[in-house]
């Protein structure tokens, strides 16, 4: 089992130069709000996937300084491994070195990119927040799943990057623009957009064969319902066709705005309760309470997927116990087990007797 071992931070947000040893199970980060609990799950979360479940890389540089440096080490059955990143804001630009062991890389490969789940506060807000959260959940979880999607993932994201800075260029030409320079961009961007929502949908399969069973172990009564939203087809193995004559009819109009208006980063999921938009319908308990359920048969995925290697997720929970009720936490922290977890706290009477805890002033 890969566990990680121990942290260092220099410059990371409040942290000039912060060292931490963890244990292979249960760690608990104890502190006031402000003393830099969150940033010890970004700074795991950041080194372990390439990005801050936060902000920018570059956010996380403590305020005067213009670099900063987190180190990670990771201990198996076998032997040690180090991981890190060093960051380095220049005038006009900026500097990112990951190392993984000896090799040295501009950007985490993702093959390097291991497992992590994540609870983030306030659990409502892929519910009740907005569609861009809850694509999220679902892009991140199918990366996770298939590496071969998160590379697709990262040239679709490349692409819709392109084609909205040629929008812009077309949109700011005198005498007229022409839609013809966007074809090559209009194809590659539908060809992309059906892979990535053909992983949706096989995501949703999955999560719906289980998720009501989840949910009722919870403590639910109700069953529930994911369901695929897009604009462009419901149907996923023509979303590139469809997409295509979208992209073609929609030109002037994307271009005149200076952004893509369809395709798999305007879809949605809708999670139904009871047959009813659980937005609606549901309370804010039951609401917590689906979140709570999705994120436990998250882990129970990525933990069938990485069977028989030393990989498990990673579990980071942050301030979430406070949420939730005795009972709550109490199947929370079960479904947990045999994980390494990384909770934030303001309090430690919440905390069973032997948990390693690690306390911030």
């Amino acid at each position: 089992m890969v566990g990680i071992k121990d942290l260092q931070l220099r410059n990371v947000r409040s942290h000039t130069n912060g060292v931490f040893q963890f244990a292979g199970d249960m760690n608990a980060i104890v502190g006031p709000n402000g003393s830099g609990k969150t940033t010890i799950l970004e700074a795991l979360y950041t080194t372990l996937r390439g990005s801050s479940f936060k902000s920018t890389v570059a956010d996380m540089t403590q305020y005067g300084s213009n670099q900063f440096k987190i180190e990670v080490t990771q201990k198996t059955t076998r032997t040690d491994h180090s991981r890190s990143l060093t960051f380095q804001q220049t005038e006009g630009a900026s500097l990112r070195r990951w190392k993984i062991d000896n090799k040295q890389f501009a950007r985490l490969p993702i093959q390097a990119r291991l497992p992590v789940v994540l609870f983030e506060p306030d659990l409502a807000r892929l519910i009740t927040g907005s569609p861009e959260r809850r694509r999220n959940y679902l892009d991140i979880l199918a990366g996770q799943l298939d590496i071969e999607i998160a590379s697709t993932q990262h040239k679709f994201e490349r692409t819709l990057k392109q084609r909205n800075q040629l929008l812009k260029t077309l949109r700011e030409q005198t005498g007229g623009a022409s839609t013809s320079d966007l074809f090559v961009w209009n194809t590659q961007l539908a060809h992309l957009s059906e892979s990535i929502v053909n992983a949706r949908h096989r995501l949703l399969k999955k999560l719906q064969n289980e998720i009501t069973r989840y949910y009722k172990d919870l403590g639910g009564t109700d069953d529930v319902l994911l369901t695929y939203q897009s604009s462009v087809s419901p149907d996923p193995t023509n979303y590139a066709s469809i997409l295509l004559q979208f992209l073609e009819t929609s030109a002037a109009r994307d271009i005149a705005r200076g952004y893509t208006g369809f395709g798999p980063h305007r879809d949605d999921l809708e999670i139904l309760l009871a047959d009813q938009p659980a937005i609606d319908r549901a309370s804010r308990g039951e609401v917590r309470t689906i979140v709570i359920a999705l994120k436990l048969l998250e882990t129970e995925m990525l933990s069938r997927h990485y069977t028989g290697s030393e990989t498990r997720p990673t579990l980071l929970l942050d301030d979430v116990l406070s949420e939730l009720d005795l009972v709550h936490q109490e199947r929370v922290l079960f479904g947990l087990k045999d994980h390494q977890v990384f909770l934030t706290t303001t309090d430690a009477h919440a905390l069973n007797a032997g948990v390693h805890t690690i306390f911030l002033e």
